[in-house]
């Protein structure tokens, strides 16, 4: 923690079988809930996923709060950071930073990297390893940046430069505000049973 920065870290787990709607909107409170607080840096965090707990998807919770937070007027008050399982190669981490997240903590992806090591797989100490999946991240990131013709990447961030293919018109109009889509597609609840089937075949005796 640094002077002047109050952070608050909000969980965006929801119980399994709740409307992914209603775990938004509840995301949603809890936000609005830590910025009352005097939160100006908010923590999206999917840790603690259990039997009876699924994670909202990462992009959608990040878009989500970022549209949320524009709409509110409080955008410019708070910066989402997020911590998460899912992002692990470069699109992921593409796609979260230009849809609002300010910096993003793979933690399962480095936990994997020190099984690789633990296990002989991989011939690196764990610090040097980490550094070069970040590196190659970052790189990645560069790249598709570079490509859009834009230099830096606090430009990149929140720019929503990316055009959605097989996502409803609904869902993109509420939760990925003014992203380009030529096609239709599934929506919240197709989204969510696709979570839920995969939550239900992870914790499969």
């Amino acid at each position: 923690k640094q002077p002047g920065f109050h952070v608050e870290t909000v969980s965006i787990l929801y119980y399994k079988n709740t409307p992914l709607d209603r775990a938004l909107d509840h995301l949603a409170l809890a936000v609005d809930r830590a910025w009352r607080k005097g939160a100006n840096v908010i923590i999206l965090s999917d840790r603690g996923v259990d039997e009876n707990h699924v994670a909202i998807p990462s992009l959608l919770a990040v878009s989500a709060m970022e549209q949320h937070l524009i709409r509110t007027k409080k955008r410019t008050a708070v910066s989402i950071l997020l911590e998460s399982a899912e992002p692990r190669d470069v699109h992921h981490f593409a796609t979260l930073l230009g849809y609002g997240a300010r910096a993003i903590n793979p933690y399962l992806a480095e936990e994997t990297i020190v099984e690789l090591i633990d296990e002989g797989l991989l011939d690196k100490d764990y610090h040097t390893a980490v550094a070069d999946y970040n590196g190659a991240i970052l790189h990645g990131i560069v790249k598709i940046a570079s490509k859009m013709g834009i230099s830096t990447l606090q430009s990149y961030q929140s720019a929503q430069i990316f055009e959605v293919i097989g996502i409803s018109r609904a869902v993109i109009d509420r939760y990925f505000t003014n992203t380009v889509s030529r096609v239709g597609g599934i929506g919240l609840t197709e989204i969510a049973d696709m979570v839920n089937r995969n939550h239900s075949k992870a914790y499969d005796p």
